[in-house]
């Protein structure tokens, strides 16, 4: 290969890479926790990135940007699948951890004390 073909090629994956990146931000950061991969290999297209489903699935894996990727959906580091997400999840009730202390502390200041 020559140098220039070299450079040629390594500036076509920093572009992909970079589309990549600014199309799943956009997942991420909207209310879609996956999205199908034949509309994100739509959207690369439009980008000017004609890749087909294994050269997508390959590219997403080597970046490490998704938790799962596969023929049908992928889903972007940080999202959890649907199907294990836990919509009805108990809260943990608030803690007041300031007056927690201040009793300790009381507590510990009244054992020292001499009786």
């Amino acid at each position: 290969m020559k140098i220039r073909e070299v450079i040629l090629f390594e500036s076509y994956f920093d572009d992909l890479q970079i589309a990549i990146r600014d199309r799943l931000a956009q997942v991420v950061g909207g209310d879609m926790d996956e999205i199908p991969t034949e509309v994100f290999r739509d959207l690369m297209g439009k980008d000017g990135f004609l890749l087909s489903t294994d050269e997508l699935k390959q590219t997403l894996n080597d970046m490490d940007v998704v938790q799962s990727v596969d023929d049908e959906v992928i889903t972007p580091k940080g999202k959890i699948p649907n199907d294990m997400a836990e919509p009805d999840a108990e809260e943990e009730p608030e803690v007041d951890v300031a007056s927690m202390a201040g009793d300790q502390a009381m507590q510990d200041v009244k054992a020292d004390l001499p009786t």
